[in-house]
């Protein structure tokens, strides 16, 4: 082989490799989860890092209807507004994506906490070993999926995670978890294994870093 032909050959080779790993990246599809009355950096920071990421985000809410911020992020976010779901919680099919996601505030105790559709995607992915990422009230849920009356077996049992101090309650005595206490504005984000859970909306980032992180890394293996 010339040394002409041996170069097109390396470079054909490196734009083989170069297309292969951008295709693979594209078909990464991100779920967020957003119920009525979310705090919006929870929302938007995790969004723009997915998106870096090159990581399709597609969302989900209890209708297939807009959704509002909770009014109180106005003042230091002039920029929410009502965001326009992609699908219905209902409409959910976990096998379509590599990680669900969940948005919180106070939307989290009448959009996810009482809605079997919810309560069904988290146990699915749980199952199909999805990255399952929740963040700030919506951590809640891992005391209650399976276990809405306490006589389950709680989904994330033994798992360290953080959580909104005021879910505490239920990640300790229903989620029988290994809760990771902190006040309730210090960040703190927890990974174990493909559970990725943060504590309030100023882990908003971090916790979008660790996702991009646990996907990546998934994708590696």
């Amino acid at each position: 082989m010339t040394k002409k032909l041996f170069n097109r050959f390396v470079f054909a080779l490196l734009f083989v490799l170069a297309i292969s790993s951008e295709l693979a990246q594209a078909k990464t599809k991100i779920l967020m989860m957003i119920p009525n009355d979310f705090m919006w950096p929870e929302y938007s920071e995790p969004k723009a890092l997915y998106e870096k990421a090159g990581y399709t985000v597609v969302t989900a809410g209890k209708y297939r209807e807009e959704v509002q911020p909770d009014r109180r992020n106005k003042a230091d976010y002039p920029n929410s507004g009502a965001v326009k779901v992609d699908m219905s919680f209902e409409e959910v099919k976990v096998d379509e994506f590599d990680a669900i996601t969940f948005v919180a505030g106070n939307g989290a105790w009448h959009d996810f906490f009482p809605n079997q559709s919810v309560h069904s995607i988290v146990s699915d992915a749980f199952k199909k070993n999805k990255v399952v990422g929740l963040l700030c009230a919506s951590t809640g849920l891992l005391g209650l999926v399976e276990n809405w009356d306490g006589q389950g077996k709680p989904i994330a049992a033994g798992k360290k995670v953080v959580g909104y101090f005021r879910v505490e309650g239920l990640l300790r005595t229903l989620g029988k978890v290994d809760y990771v206490a902190g006040g309730p504005k210090e960040p703190g984000v927890s990974v174990d294994g493909n559970l990725v859970t943060g504590r309030n909306p100023e882990s908003s980032t971090i916790f979008g870093q660790k996702i991009v992180e646990v996907v990546n890394s998934k994708q590696k293996k």
